[in-house]
């Protein structure tokens, strides 16, 4: 067996009263013995103040330390040292295929990032020798010691209890919270200052705090929700005062998600100028891309006429090369069709209107949940502009072929001499791309392409031109859809942390409820139990009481009396009622003891039935006394008349 530290998940018997696997000394292993929650010794399952309630013999922690006897002194130390962190303690006999060892097994929760997890960490010695067994796959003794030492157990018990969710109670909680949002307050001051900083004289200025006023007025509201959030989770921890952390906790999600979104909206007020400077660039790409769809439109209308023909949806569609399927979609839309339950649609096309607008309308028709529609000169100038970025990335390639040094030289240089020859033939599009791609992706060239700048200005300032008209593109497709889009999916994200935090506060003033009512049911049931001992108690001194006083009747009485035989019967009857009351009391004690155990299992339940029984018994203890006290009666009446008599006689 190794010593081992691992993360595992939560093991059913990891309990401190855990007991040993079983073997057979006489050969291999020969299967496990029953778990913890049973005596190692005589299997029996009920436990009474850490020991067994059959045998006596002692569980748990110092069942493990014993365990341990006859092993390094570093074994009991190590156990008895873990038990006082709070981890979860149990030494098993393994056998390891060639050698028993006593291994102690330390598990436990413990804080990660976000939340606690199960972790359990493993040392063993070899049972004949005493020496630590270990191997190269483990750390040894120490490490195992030091991660035992330097982790901060989490109780379970209160987990459980909510007075601490992810190990850390109410008051943490809203500390964390507390400069969580001073650092959202802090990246939206920054924000206010990048916003108030755009000049908005020129159009592009105006554009950019256009851009910039959106961001901002969603990070203040972001910042908004995160304050209210901590305001939320400290009336929780003055309503609480501290005893609770699920109210506080449940807030965790919105005061994250405000923080986020504050950062991008600053990213996008930091961007803002310049992705109104690439719109900018690419105004005039959209423009020439609507005007050579309109000529293109044009020359084909021109060829028709020519020609004597009309122009349809289906011909418009072979213009533009559309896939089969789109086709006969557009040409259903634009003519009209019948389903297929016989179901006429009419058309929505007109021949003689535009067709790159009629083109337009049955895309934006299509749009869905699934589904983004742009106009088509977004589409056809993007394919201008990322042509536009090939031809200036493969130009500022050649200008500086000649100094490239960097890995793949050769091959470029190959490239470089093939496109000089054959500028644009079909032969060396192989060629283009890989010189554009070296000029496009600095970062695949170990940014060689940046160093090398300065040796062609010109042919860099056009591709960094290109490229910025290229995002514009997608700059003014994001203004069309997705930025409202993805505004909306982070409105709802806070708007559903919101609800989150309230529903978790509300369950935990509920949980809070039912565990008030459950700690009076406990508290009403204990008082119930005491109420029984103290009748129990109570009866078995007053019957004691009883049988003495019984007896000193019968020492008065002499063997000639005539009620001697009387007295001395109802004696030897109350004798035999303080039996019956000395019967309950023995009873009474084993139902403490069994009430003890219950309670310190929460079984509530099972403590209420132990709670009847010990009414029950101290019903028969009080019915025993009062018969003790009737036989006492008795015996002292019959005592003083054969004492009353015996005077006579002798005056006789």
């Amino acid at each position: 067996m190794n010593a081992d530290s691992r993360t595992a998940a939560p093991h059913p018997h990891s309990s401190p009263a855990a007991g040993f696997g079983g073997h057979d000394d006489a050969g291999g292993p020969a299967g496990e013995e029953t778990a913890a929650e049973s005596c190692p010794a005589c299997q029996r399952r009920e436990v009474r103040s850490g020991r067994c309630g059959g045998c006596a013999a002692a569980l748990g922690a110092d069942a493990a330390a014993a365990a341990l006897e006859g092993m390094p002194k570093n074994a009991g130390a190590l156990v008895r040292e873990a038990e006082q962190l709070g981890w979860d303690v149990r030494v098993e006999r393994r056998w390891t295929g060639r050698l028993w060892v006593r291994a102690a097994v330390l598990s436990g929760l413990v804080m990660v990032r976000a939340g606690v997890e199960e972790t359990e960490h493993l040392c063993a010695w070899n049972e004949a020798t005493g020496k630590f067994v270990a191997s190269a796959s483990t750390e040894g003794f120490k490490a195992v010691r030091e991660a035992v030492t330097a982790v901060r157990v989490v109780s379970r018990e209160q987990e459980a209890t909510g007075r601490t969710v992810w190990g850390r109670d109410a008051a943490e909680w809203v500390r964390q919270m507390d400069d969580a949002v001073a650092k959202v307050s802090a990246a939206l001051s920054d924000a206010r200052d990048a916003f108030n900083a755009l000049d908005g004289s020129t159009p592009t200025g105006a554009r950019a705090v256009e851009l910039g006023s959106a961001a901002y007025a969603e990070a203040r509201t972001a910042e908004r929700s995160a304050t209210d959030a901590v305001k939320a989770a400290r009336a929780w921890l003055a309503e609480t005062n501290g005893e609770d952390a699920r109210g506080c906790a449940s807030w965790r999600r919105a005061i994250v998600l405000a923080g986020q979104h504050v950062k991008e909206a600053g990213e996008a007020i930091a961007d803002a100028a310049a992705r109104a400077e690439r719109e900018a660039l690419a105004a005039p790409v959209i423009e020439e891309a609507q005007e050579r769809l309109v000529a293109q439109e044009a020359q084909w209308r021109k060829q028709l006429a020519d020609a004597g023909r009309e122009p349809s949806a289906r011909g418009y569609a072979g213009l533009i090369v559309m896939f089969e399927d789109s086709s006969r979609a557009w040409c259903a839309w634009f003519d009209g069709h019948t389903d297929y339950d016989g179901v006429t649609h009419a058309g929505h096309g007109d021949p003689s209107l535009s067709f790159v607008a009629q083109y337009d309308a049955w895309a934006k028709s299509k749009r869905s949940s699934r589904s983004v529609y742009y106009p088509s000169r977004y589409t056809s100038a993007a394919l201008i502009a990322g042509d536009r970025v090939d031809a200036a990335a493969v130009a500022f390639t050649l200008a500086v072929a000649d100094r490239i040094e960097g890995r793949g030289a050769e091959n470029l240089r190959k490239a470089t001499a093939a496109v000089r020859k054959n500028p644009r033939g079909f032969g060396t599009g192989n060629d283009r791309k890989h010189l554009a791609d070296w000029a496009k992706y600095p970062h695949n060239s170990y940014g060689e392409p940046t160093r090398l700048a300065e040796h062609a200005v010109a042919e860099w300032v056009a591709l960094e031109t290109a490229q910025g008209a290229y995002n514009g593109v997608r700059d003014f497709e994001k203004a069309l859809y997705w930025d409202a889009h993805y505004a909306g999916g982070r409105a709802e994200a806070r708007a559903e942390a919101d609800r989150v935090g309230l529903a978790g506060r509300d369950q935990a003033r509920a949980e809070r409820a039912a565990s008030g009512r459950t700690a009076a049911a406990w508290e009403a049931a204990v008082e119930r139990l005491t109420q029984a001992r103290v009748r129990v108690h109570a009866a078995g001194v007053l019957a004691a009481g009883d049988v003495e006083r019984a007896r000193a009747c019968g020492d008065r009485v002499q063997e000639g009396d005539a009620l001697a035989e009387g007295v001395w019967s109802a004696v030897r009857s109350c004798e035999g009622a303080y039996d019956d009351v000395s019967r309950a009391k023995r009873d009474a004690g084993h139902y403490a003891e069994s009430a003890e155990t219950y309670h310190a299992a929460g079984a509530l339940s099972d403590f209420v039935a132990e709670c009847a029984r010990m009414e029950e018994a101290a019903a028969r203890a009080e019915s025993g006394r009062e018969e003790t006290l009737a036989l006492y009666g008795c015996a002292f009446a019959d005592a003083a008349q054969a004492e009353e008599d015996r005077r006579e006689d002798v005056l006789r």
